[in-house]
């Protein structure tokens, strides 16, 4: 059967006969040209659906190469239209590849000359034509194999433009081919793209031939890319030494890292060449010359690299490093227009590719000062672009990141950022917000968006331009980034570098960047500013020289001259010298070789200082065609694309890019994309076979000073009617769908030319456009913008707006008000509200002022007239309710709700239907807005509004606020009517329509009321703190922030009262409280804050630096807070509960009465109770004698415990066991004893099962006191010392210092371990803590020398290394108080980290053990020169504050990690180093106090010993280790050889009689025939006698006859049966070679069981045993088959054993119905051959099971088992064959070994 004849693809008009390519991208083809029968090579491309780059690439290839008659270039003939694509028709010269030539081996130097000379010659005529090929290596350089001439191919991403800038794009997408590109081409050098970007490539091409192979080796893109950028090459004489050392010179010059280093013109390489050549011969591979000696440039080239900016640039390369380390760094960069900002930023492009980070950058527009975060939107597009050109698994990853961060508000950030559509998905709509909420929604959920950006694996730097100009929704996004904290409080944003470049000569002190980066600094924010000065006329001087190839003498009167002109600003200076080089001034001496300028001419010319002025002269001699284009491109902004530029040129875009062409060409503006090529003038003639319409590409200019240039060509007359032309292009050439996409662009143009517009019907028009403007920037929360755009709808629509527009004039003005507060401007707020008040014709138009109206009062505290308001709304809209409500006006509501609910459920209310009444949803929504005040006011009307909206609700459905209104009124049945029948109801009825997706909005509010008013009502404490945390995370989601703070400051007081250890709750609440402030959430801060400074002071902190219970601090509270009962009230419950816990009654007292005063700031919530129970202890610790029944006092206690039993009633798990404490100290003071122990006891244990640990600890302390009173010290002390370790778990430490103060002989059996001895060998000393500058035996200290004597024990018996390290690393992190533990050793002279421990966020310790240990310098964990000092004076350093210790000022660990507090502490074993610990805090100073010092210096003593312990031990367990390994060794050996030697031995014996039998057996066959047939005949012929017949009767001769040949073939069979055996006894003796070998595993077994078979065989004592052999198909292994046939043996020998021990313990019928059976199996498992060898045996215990592979371990009778066996065996298929061998065994269920073997070894 012939094979079938390749299938090419049909062309019409060619012939397809051979493929000789096929790519990823394009295959080629050879073919021939039908109409002429010309061999032509076709290039096409091989997807069905190509993208438009590479449709780009096969017109530009095509268009560049068909206008160069060259020969050394393969010319196109056609380009035709193929499919979705193009085929490129080219000539067939019949070459091959260089890369296809060099792979039998590198061309030798004879070859390499002319073909490295014909390369040059080629790249010198694209020089000449003003090409850049961009793709210059082995692939693209045809040869042809007879005649050797050279030929380029492929100029699909060649440039016509002198040079190109690239943009930094993921390296997946870089043009050209990455192991060939130049630095320049991969984005990330601060450099354009020119023809010496091919020099460079031709280096490394240069390197590949004459070595075959590159230069860099790198398996990941970035890798490379970082070798491009950073690492030299080798030479090549490292590869071939025989190779001239001035030829790797040569090539280390064309591969130099800046342009201007590398060759500078092709004949000068060439001349190098040649000399090269030529040389060689001669002196061989030491031939040496100067290079470049005619290396100079025609092209006037002005060097790109920075002059006279060094310093900066290593300022700005420091701090990006800070940022890689986990910094976050904002640098400011100012300077005059053209000083080089950007170009200073632009390098740090560098380093981010070794950090993998992410460079984005945008520039604020000076003519667009009004479109809202447009840097940003332009930095984060770049973003998306990048993150779109990454692989599919990464983009994943990314999607992943994203959706996590931005949950279900991802629109939100689509709406600014619509490239981030394609890299999520489409997002779900989000409900839009009011006012602040917005804003706070976008500004949390765009930090959580940057935050995906900034990690260790990917910084990010952000580049903001031109900030002089930034609109005002960016300067608070800005501010933001800079302030913002960490969800604890802490650090900042860490990997996040922020630049931004201003001109410091147009902003002033006012200005509100200025004003933003003052704000910035109070807040701690730390900024660094450089300040570019103009060059140098040294650095002048350098860079004329360097432009003209001559020295700094010759290029000075130019360089003054240059120097006086420009003032030394960089850009004015570049421009200059162009201009004189395009006027002929400076021009380039052929005949010399030199450049010559002509000075005198230069002088006499008059310039223009202006640098503006200056460019627009040089964009005047631009075609008219292309300066109109510029003209129209200035008025669109910075960044222009060719679509919108062709709208408003009123030309198609072809003739548009056309126009442009010569700008490009010139550099006045720059393509950002490679699409500019589609419409290169030469290729649109190029073919019509993709239509171009669709195409855009964008452009940007040069800098913004030629921007302005263009811009003021526009006469100033023109330039309204010119803008306002633009927008009307643009308004009616974009498509109406679209329109809203870029309303921002179209207003902003039209709105220049507002006083053009003459009818008020366009008037109309524009102001329903700047409606839209204003709707769209509103929701972006650009409030000013948002302003200014209704501002000018409003204008727009002239006095009798009202008449002619209603709905749009209602509609602008509210939207006006709106913004207006939002954006601080009241004056003009006040004006819109009026005018709405004034105008509207219905009173539910007016609603939506007075709401904005109710915003303002409250945001400037001015509750009253906020509710004035609100009345005022409530009576317009039908409503009345008293200014000044009794309670029987909340009681008649009530009993309308409660005939509204009749018998009904109220569950039954989550089914409501939702209301749409626009009448009540009005009053719903004035009500929602009014109840806050209502409450912080303190007024009844609250109960009255939550009451109206539930009633409201019930009767018209579930609005919006209902959820909230809800639980409100649960709030109102409990505290007004003190009606809990429906309280729990209607709790959960709120709660449950919060939880909905779409109520999201209200869930932080309905949160609040729920977990911190209602819901500890009926339900424990501990419940309520989900709940609290749910309604925070949805404040933050939805920017709701009051309420979100409310929730998190609820949280903090519960989870303080509920008794959570307050060590790990104290740096919560500080985070929170950081929080709160950042977010500018301060009532809610300033509660916390009370909570924080409690918490410290019951931790021990020294009340030094905690006011909380100072006089001079309740004083400015007071005068803060003025009539802010809310923070009152928390405040005084904290001062009062600290006051009374640490006995300072007579203050407690007077604090119990200010809280009391202040509770309606806490009513119903937790404070309420608290107070009672309290204020009760606090009367009840007055001693009896002072206090009587008739005490004004005791009527309080009584007052007070009424209202605690009812609040025990409901909650006995929150609030029983106050209430018995209670009653047993009234019992004590009434002398009922009885009573009060009974109370007593009942307290204490309801505290323990409710889990109160504080109060269960209190509830100890007074019994304690109780007994002590009645004199029973014993009962007093046990009670006492439960209290001190309840207040102990608590962590309560001041109180611990308190009752060790008052108690001291109660305490004493705590109190006196202190004097114990703890080391005979270490000095003993205090631990004593100290606090408050007083010293004091205190037993929290003795707890510590609990844990210590305890670590000490525990660190004394471990005697494992590994475990020792973790043990004592625990203990230390436990207790020290540090957040970090580092354990370095001494290993000869010099320290490795060895361990790690970390307290997580979780409070759990984590320890790692290094394998191996790090060395200290490149661990990066410890500030190398405190440990270095520690080292050197073997004394411990404590560090109180790193960041002010003049040691540790320039440590890089401190500056990257900024720890707080540090201890570091030497290991001493006899006053020798072993070793060193290191501690750090990160979340305060000063942690490590004088006591933690003497503790650890306790740890490391006895840490010192154990450690030299278990090193010693390891030691001898290593040697152990060898000896059980070599005794394995040697008794495997032995055995194997003394079987093996047996079993050949016998082997051989037989061998010997076995081939004589067997040779002789087939002659005594012959022989018996013969004899057969011989006594045949002769019966034939003579008859027998009878004495013959008779005896052959006896013998029976027939039967003889017949017989004796079955006889001789069973010998036979006999024989061969006798010959396997013994081959199977030598294959089972074989001695292993050294090397594995590929060897049959059933063989093996066979061999091993034929050994055994005796043994199988039935005996005196039992059956035969059976052997099932259940064989699979398995392949032979890599093994040592002699090893593998021990292993065999050893585990079925041990089955027969214990078959023969079970049978001497069973009856013979026992054994015949339980019949003795081993079954092997084998099979193939993917990679490895599994052999199964089972028994039905008595199985194993688990005992015996787990030390079946043990050394030495055995079940047998002594004599008869070595205990060696299935450790030898174990140690043959792990060790030697990297297998696994496994037991499983059940008493009674026999025992299964299972042996993995890879099949490869």
């Amino acid at each position: 059967m012939t094979p079938s004849a390749p299938q090419f693809p049909e062309l019409s008009g060619y012939t397809l006969v051979e493929s000789l390519y096929l790519g990823s991208r394009t295959v080629v083809y050879r073919g021939v040209q039908q109409a002429e029968q010309r061999a032509v090579v076709i290039k096409m491309l091989r997807h069905d659906y190509p993208s438009f780059s590479e449709l780009v690439q096969f017109r530009n290839q095509y268009a560049i190469a068909k206008n160069l008659n060259l020969p050394s270039i393969v010319q196109p003939l056609n380009l035709e239209p193929y499919a979705n694509g193009y085929a490129l028709i080219m000539e067939d010269t019949g070459g091959i590849s260089l890369q296809h030539y060099l792979q039998t081996a590198p061309l030798t130097l004879e070859q390499f000359w002319p073909v490295a000379l014909q390369i040059v010659d080629i790249l010198y005529q694209l020089y000449q034509q003003r090409i850049i090929h961009k793709d210059v290596k082995p692939a693209n350089i045809l040869i042809h194999p007879n005649t050797h001439q050279i030929q380029l191919i492929d100029f699909s991403i060649a440039s016509l433009l002198p040079r190109e800038t690239q943009e930094i794009h993921n390296p997946n997408v870089l043009e050209g081919t990455l192991a060939y590109i130049s630095p320049e081409q991969t984005g990330r050098m601060n450099r354009c793209i020119d023809y010496r970007s091919d020099f460079y490539s031709l280096g490394v091409t240069f390197f590949e031939l004459l070595t075959g192979e590159l230069p860099f080796q790198a398996d990941e893109p970035m890798e490379m890319v970082h070798a491009h950028l950073a690492k030299h090459p080798p030479s090549i004489c490292d590869r071939n030494p025989d190779l001239p050392i001035i030829l790797g010179e040569i090539i280390h010059k064309l591969m130099a890292k800046n342009a201007e280093d590398r060759y500078q013109s092709a004949l000068g390489l060439k001349h190098d060449l040649q000399r090269c050549q030529e040389l060689y011969p001669v002196a061989g591979k030491h031939a040496w010359f100067q290079l470049g000696e005619r290396d100079i440039s025609d092209r006037f080239l002005i060097p790109e690299k920075l002059y006279g900016r060094e310093t900066e640039v290593h300022t700005l390369l420091e701090a990006f490093g800070r940022v890689a380390n986990g910094a976050a760094e904002l640098m400011l960069v100012a300077g005059f227009s053209g000083i080089g900002k950007t170009a200073v930023v632009n390098e740090v492009h560098k380093p981010i590719v070794r950090w993998h980070g992410y460079f984005i950058k945008g520039k604020f527009d000076q003519f667009n000062r009004n479109l809202p975060f447009s840097a940003f939107v332009q930095a984060f597009r770049d973003l998306m672009g990048q993150l779109l050109s990454s692989s599919d698994d990464q983009l994943a990853d990314w999607q992943a990141k994203i959706l996590a961060a931005v949950g279900d508000n991802g629109q939100v950030l689509i709406e600014v950022i619509p490239e981030l559509e394609q890299v999520i998905g489409p997002q779900p709509p989000v409900p839009e917000l009011a006012g602040s909420a917005a804003q706070n929604r976008f500004n949390l959920l765009f930090q959580k968006f940057i935050t995906v950006f900034t990690t260790p694996d990917h910084p990010l730097v952000i580049f903001l331009d031109d900030l002089q100009w930034i609109d005002s929704a960016s300067l608070n996004l800005l501010k933001l980034l800079l302030t913002e904290h960490d969800a604890y409080g802490g650090k900042q944003r860490g990997y996040l570098f922020i630049m931004g470049a201003y001109r410091d000569n147009e902003v002033f002190p006012t200005h509100p960047l200025m004003l933003m980066l003052n704000e910035v600094k109070k807040a701690d924010t730390s900024i660094h500013t450089l300040t570019l000065a103009p060059l140098s006329l040294a650095d002048v001087t350098q860079l004329t020289a360097d432009t003209l190839s001559c020295s700094v003498e010759l290029a000075a009167p130019l360089a003054q001259l240059a120097y006086q002109k420009t003032q030394g600003n960089p850009f004015f200076l570049t421009q200059f010298l162009k201009a004189l080089h395009e006027e002929g001034y400076i021009a380039f001496d052929y005949q010399t070789g030199h450049w010559q300028c002509n000075l005198a001419a230069v002088k006499l010319l008059a310039l223009t200082d202006d640098v503006v002025e200056f460019m627009a002269q040089q964009l005047q001699k631009l075609p008219p065609n292309t300066q109109t284009a510029l003209k129209l491109a200035a008025c669109i902004g910075a960044q222009f694309d060719l679509a919108t530029l062709a709208i408003v040129h009123e030309r198609s875009p072809e003739d548009t890019a056309i126009d442009l062409w010569r700008a490009l060409q010139e550099g006045v503006i720059l393509p950002i994309t490679d699409i500019y090529k589609f419409y290169q003038p030469s290729e649109l003639q190029a073919t019509g076979a993709i239509a171009p319409e669709t195409l855009n590409c964008s452009y940007r200019f040069l800098h913004d000073r030629v921007q302005q240039a263009a811009y003021s060509l526009i006469p100033a007359e023109q330039k309204q009617t010119t803008h306002y032309q633009i927008g009307q292009h643009l308004l009616h050439r974009i498509a109406p769908a679209n329109r809203d996409d870029r309303i921002f662009e179209i207003i902003n143009q039209l709105n220049y030319g507002t006083t053009l517009v003459v009818t008020q019907a366009e008037k109309d028009d524009l102001a329903t456009l700047n409606l839209t403007a204003c709707r769209k920037a509103r929701l972006a929360t650009a409030y000013q913008a948002a302003l200014e755009y209704a501002t000018v709808g409003l204008t727009l629509l002239g006095a009798d707006a009202w008449e002619r527009h209603y709905a749009m004039t209602l509609a602008l003005h509210d939207l006006a008000a709106e913004v207006a507060f939002l954006a601080g401007d009241f004056d003009r707020m006040h004006e819109w509200i009026e005018a709405v008040i004034q105008q509207a014709r219905t009173p539910l138009e007016r609603v939506a002022v007075y709401q904005v109206k109710i915003q303002a009062l409250v945001a400037r505290n001015e509750f009253v007239a906020a509710i004035a308001i609100g009345q005022a709304v409530f009576q317009m809209l039908g409503v009345h309710l008293p200014d000044e409500p009794t309670l029987d006006d909340i009681q008649q509501l009530k009993q309308e709700i409660d005939r509204l609910i009749a018998g009904r459920a109220v569950a039954s209310f989550l089914d409501l239907p939702p209301m749409t009444d626009p009448q009540q949803l009005a009053i719903m929504q004035n009500a929602a807005r009014l109840t806050p005040v209502c409450y912080m006011a303190g007024t009844k009307l609250y109960f009255l509004v939550v009451a109206l909206q539930v009633k409201l609700s019930i009767q018209f459905g579930n609005s919006p606020v209902s959820p909230y209104c809800y639980a409100g009124y649960a709030f109102q049945l409990r505290i007004l009517w003190n009606d809990m029948s429906l309280v729990p109801q209607f709790g959960q009825l709120g709660y449950q329509l919060a939880a909905e997706p779409e109520a999201k909005n209200i869930r932080a509010a309905t949160a609040l009321l729920m977990g911190g008013y209602v819901g500890h009502w009926t339900t424990h404490l501990q419940e309520s703190l989900p709940i609290l945390l749910e309604g925070y995370q949805a404040g933050l989601e939805t920017g709701n922030l009051e309420f979100m703070g409310y929730d998190a400051q609820l949280y903090c007081l519960n989870a303080y009262w509920c008794g959570h250890p307050l060590a790990e709750l104290e740096p919560q609440i500080h985070a929170y409280y950081q929080q709160l402030c950042d977010l500018n959430q301060f009532t809610a801060a300033n509660c916390v804050l009370a909570y924080w400074q409690a918490a410290q002071i019951l931790l021990g902190q020294s009340e030094a630096d905690i006011p909380l219970r100072q006089d001079e601090y309740e004083t400015q509270v007071l005068e803060e807070a003025k009539v802010d009962f809310y923070r009152l009230a928390y405040f005084y419950l904290y001062r009062f509960t600290l006051n009374y816990w640490l006995e300072d009654l007579a203050k407690a007292e007077q604090d119990a009465l200010q809280t009391r005063q202040y509770l309606a700031g806490g009513m119903g919530n937790i404070v309420e109770p608290l107070l009672y129970f309290y204020d009760s202890l606090t009367v009840l610790a007055t001693p009896p004698t002072e206090l009587t029944e008739a005490d004004p006092r005791w009527q309080r206690m009584l007052e007070n415990q009424i209202k605690l039993k009812e609040w025990a009633d409901y909650a006995p798990m929150n609030h029983l066991h106050k209430y018995q404490l209670v009653e047993a100290e009234k019992y004590r003071c009434l002398n009922c004893k009885t009573e009060a122990l009974e109370y007593y006891d009942l307290a204490i244990a309801g505290a323990k099962a409710n889990g109160y640990p504080q109060e269960e600890a209190l509830a100890n302390e007074l019994t304690a006191k109780f007994y002590l009173s009645w004199h029973k010290e014993r009962l007093a002390q046990v009670h006492l010392i439960e209290a001190y370790y309840g207040y102990a778990r608590w962590g309560a430490k001041a109180k611990l210092t308190n009752l060790e103060l008052r108690y001291p002989q109660l305490l004493a059996p705590l109190l006196t371990q202190e004097q114990m001895p703890l080391s005979v060998h270490e000095t003993v000393f205090s631990t004593r803590s100290f606090t408050a500058g007083s010293s004091s035996s205190s037993l929290s200290d003795s707890l510590d020398l609990v844990a210590i004597l305890n670590a000490s024990h525990t660190l004394s018996s471990e005697i494992e290394l590994d475990q020792l390290i973790g043990t004592l690393l625990f203990t230390v992190i436990q207790t020290s108080g540090a957040t970090q533990c580092i354990l370095m050793l001494l290993e000869g002279s010099e320290l490795t980290v060895q361990a790690s421990a970390e307290l997580t966020e979780a409070s759990q310790i984590t320890t790692q053990i290094l394998h191996p240990a790090q060395s200290l310098a490149e661990s990066g964990v410890v500030p190398i020169s405190l440990v270095t000092k520690v080292k050197r004076s073997l004394q411990p350093a404590v560090i109180a504050n790193a960041a002010q210790d003049p040691l540790l000022v320039g440590d890089a660990y401190i500056q990257n990690q900024q720890p707080k507090s540090l201890l570091c502490s030497p290991i001493l074993q006899q006053g020798k180093l072993l070793g060193i610990v290191y501690l750090e805090n990160n979340l305060a100073t000063g942690a490590f106090t004088r006591d933690r010092v003497e503790l650890l210096n306790l740890l490391c003593a006895q840490a010192a010993i154990s450690l030299v312990n278990a090193r010693l031990y390891r030691q001898a367990q290593t040697y152990a280790q060898q000896v059980e390994h070599s005794q394995l060794q040697i008794v495997q050996n032995e055995k194997m050889a003394t079987l093996g030697n047996l079993v050949a031995g016998v082997a051989h014996e037989i061998n010997n009689p076995v081939g004589f039998i067997y040779g002789s057996i087939s002659n005594a066959k012959d022989y018996v025939q013969d004899l057969r047939t011989y006594l045949q005949i002769y019966q034939q012929h003579q008859p027998p006698t009878d004495s013959v017949v008779k005896f052959a009767q006896e013998i029976d001769l027939e039967f003889l006859l017949d017989d004796l040949p079955q006889i001789l073939d069973s010998m036979e069979g006999a024989i061969d049966r006798i010959k396997s055996i013994s081959t199977s006894l030598r294959t089972f003796s074989r001695a292993d070679t050294e090397h594995k070998i590929r060897a049959n595993l059933h063989a093996g077994l066979d061999s091993t069981l034929l050994i055994l078979k005796y043994r199988l065989k039935a005996n005196e004592l039992r059956p035969a045993i059976a052997v099932v052999q259940d064989y699979n198909a398995i392949p032979d292994i890599l093994c040592f088959p002699g090893q593998l046939n021990q292993v065999f043996m050893n585990i079925l020998a041990n089955a027969i054993d214990m078959f023969d021990e079970v049978a001497q313990n069973q009856s013979s019928e026992e054994l015949k119905s339980n019949p003795q059976i081993i079954t092997i199996q084998t099979q193939q498992s993917e990679n490895q051959v599994l052999i199964r060898i089972s028994d039905n045996g008595r199985g194993m215990a688990e005992a015996v099971k787990t030390k079946v592979f043990d050394r030495l371990f055995t079940t047998k009778a002594v004599g008869q088992g070595t205990g060696l066996g299935l450790a030898i065996a174990r140690q043959i298929v792990v060790e030697n064959h990297g297998g696994r061998l496994e037991v499983q065994s059940e008493p009674g269920q026999g025992t299964e070994f299972s042996i993995y073997l890879p099949i490869e070894g």
